[in-house]
């Protein structure tokens, strides 16, 4: 069964934290948005304004900047036959500058002097204050010293204005005055609708956001109890499984009982040798029961941990000594064939391996319902030691041999599945590799290959 991770508090604060910068990142992207669109249509207009006055200050005559500027005249101009009267050179200027301010989208043109005194208006809005006025120092300022230039954008009332300078040079090279022209653009007005768009969809993703992340810890409370509850299925699911272990562990030695009882109920048959050895078969698998207990009760150690280096063949003698009184009763002959040396050793735990063979030998008897032939062969091929158990059943089909030994995984109705997963686990314990094919009986054929220590 899935277990789910522990939700951690910090893994919590972490997403948090993301939703927040995410939130700041798209707040941050609107308005750098907004100001670079705004900073691009100031320059623009503020460039145009800048280029219309250059052309308005062109548009004034040598001999019209004498007549309206009659204090800074060149004395060789006066010797003109006719001297321009300023109402008539203010008025030809005008009219210039009406066309110009007519093409340029310009509100008004204003010729200042250098003390920001009126000298020309297109008309009289900038005129407010006694024949003066100022829009902007600084732009002026670079206006009088050659260089055009504009203002910053100033709101009056709903829009937004702008106002570009240029210096008005005589024919002398002397800068006389600064030409303003002044005007709006009516792409400020789309701007503030754009702008108020992105304001409306930050705030509509501040809010979804914002909403993602109490989804996300709701989402998360719900995963908490779901988790909670799968790891109350997970633990019956491993309180059933350690029953069904303990059950097929107890069910061997039982089968030993079993066997010893039936043949103690014909005891008048019995020598006392019989007797004898039956009551310790007995006595030994009533240990093994209680071993075996005590192994599923404490799962985290085992009586004997620490592996020992033993002698196998007794091993394996007195297993199939013990389980032949039970396959005696089924029918079923069997058999060892010892073709290495009599002290071969290996490292583990003998106990083990007493489980091991027992199990191999009453997965060969439920194999062969109605008898047949276990033959147990061991064999030392350099430093390995290979023991088959071979049977005359009906063997095992190739398109389970993959999943044999996967616990809980059975071909009978009455079986847990859980035999062979014990056998490969212990031989995967003693460092060895276990194996299933065909025996030459054409039954099935377990083998196990285990390191042989010296």
């Amino acid at each position: 069964m899935a277990n789910f991770p522990p939700i951690k508090p910090s893994r919590l604060l972490w997403t948090l934290l993301f939703l927040g910068a995410l939130l700041v990142l798209v707040n941050g992207t609107v308005i750098y948005a907004i100001q670079t669109a705004h900073h691009f249509l100031d320059e623009e207009l503020g460039k145009r304004f800048e280029a219309t006055a250059h052309t308005a200050a062109l548009l004034i005559r040598s001999d019209q900047l004498d007549a309206l500027f009659p204090a800074g005249a060149d004395s060789l101009r006066a010797d003109l036959d006719v001297a321009m009267d300023t109402a008539e050179a203010a008025e030809a200027v005008r009219d210039q500058w009406r066309r110009l301010a007519s093409g340029a989208g310009a509100s008004n043109i204003v010729l200042l002097d250098p003390d920001h005194r009126v000298v020309l208006a297109l008309r009289q809005s900038m005129a407010r204050d006694a024949g003066r006025a100022t829009l902007d120092e600084a732009a002026f300022a670079r206006a009088m010293i050659g260089e055009a230039a504009h203002s910053r954008l100033f709101e009056e009332g709903d829009t937004y204005l702008k106002a570009g300078y240029a210096p008005v040079i005589q024919y002398d090279g002397r800068i006389v005055g600064a030409v303003v022209v002044e005007g709006g653009s009516s792409a400020f007005r789309p701007l503030e609708q754009v702008k108020a768009s992105l304001y409306t969809a930050a705030f509509l993703a501040s809010i979804l956001v914002v909403l993602v992340g109490l989804g996300y810890v709701r989402t998360q409370a719900r995963l908490a109890r779901v988790e909670e509850r799968m790891n109350h299925a997970d633990l019956l699911a491993t309180v059933g499984q350690v029953a069904a272990g303990v059950a097929h562990e107890i069910r061997n030695p039982l089968a030993v009982l079993r066997g010893a009882s039936a043949r103690l109920q014909k005891l008048e048959q019995l020598t006392v040798e019989d007797r004898k050895e039956l009551l310790s078969m007995i006595n030994e698998e009533v240990h093994r029961m209680g071993n075996v207990v005590q192994n599923f009760l404490d799962l985290s150690r085992r009586p004997d941990t620490e592996p020992t280096i033993f002698v196998l063949r007794p091993v394996l003698e007195r297993s199939m000594e013990i389980i032949n009184v039970e396959l005696s009763r089924c029918g079923v002959r069997s058999g060892v064939r010892w073709e290495a040396e009599d002290g071969v050793c290996i490292r583990g735990r003998s106990q083990a391996m007493h489980h091991l063979f027992l199990n191999l030998a009453l997965n060969a008897r439920d194999a062969m319902p109605d008898g047949g032939e276990l033959t147990v062969l061991v064999q030392a091929r350099k430093s390995e030691l290979r023991i088959y158990f071979q049977d005359s059943g009906p063997g095992i089909p190739r398109t389970i041999r993959s999943r044999i030994f996967e616990p809980f995984f059975t071909t009978r109705a009455e079986g847990t599945g859980l035999g062979l997963a014990f056998v490969e686990r212990i031989v995967l314990e003693h460092g060895g590799t276990i194996s299933v094919g065909s025996s030459p009986s054409g039954g099935a054929q377990f083998q196990i290959i285990l390191p042989i220590e010296s």
